[in-house]
């Protein structure tokens, strides 16, 4: 399970609901924030909705060995928000291995943030 700091862990279908912080305005969008710990450099982490529609995959490059990969932001789709809410699937996969669910090393921290005009 996917337990980040401040936020219990995810549910047992390992979905992670994050909510916004205000309904999406005219003209705004609404990001996805991934904060990726130390990980491999044949790791990744894919980043989906919770009925598994892509959202983005982040894939460091050039990384040193144990430090962390940094903070990704990637587009929610708008029809992906449901009540203000958008449940996600994180999922870290390499070569041929099973895709598995991120420790809370690997992945720090999972945010959803607004962008775009005001009026």
């Amino acid at each position: 399970m996917l337990a980040l700091p401040g936020r219990p862990a995810a549910a047992a279908d390992d979905a992670l609901t994050l909510a916004l912080p205000h309904p999406l305005r005219q003209g705004e969008a609404a990001f996805v924030e991934v904060t990726v710990g130390p990980i491999t450099r044949s790791q990744q982490v894919e980043v989906t909705t919770a009925d598994g529609r892509p959202i983005g995959t982040v894939s460091p490059f050039g990384i040193r060995a144990g430090e962390g990969a940094g903070t990704y932001t990637m587009p929610v789709p708008a029809d992906a928000i449901q009540d203000g809410k958008v449940s996600l699937r994180l999922r870290i996969t390499q070569g041929n291995a099973p895709p598995r669910t991120p420790t809370a090393e690997e992945v720090k921290g999972v945010k959803l943030s607004i962008a775009g005009s005001r009026p």
